[in-house]
């Protein structure tokens, strides 16, 4: 299965990533203090822009 992929990352020293101009364009801008959120679905990782709120019990 082939992908066009529109950007990379590359890994520092200390395990963390730039992310790319691109990237941050596709996700209507990032700035600081922003929250990136993973997900992992069907073996995938998925990235988004948001901030995770603890449940309520």
């Amino acid at each position: 299965m082939k992908h066009d992929y529109f950007a990379q990352a590359k890994v520092t020293v200390r395990r963390q990533i730039a992310v790319p101009k691109k990237v941050q364009e596709r996700m209507g801008g990032l700035r600081v203090g922003d929250y990136l959120l993973f997900c992992e679905e069907g073996g995938k990782i998925y990235v988004e822009k948001g901030v995770l709120v603890p449940e309520r019990r």
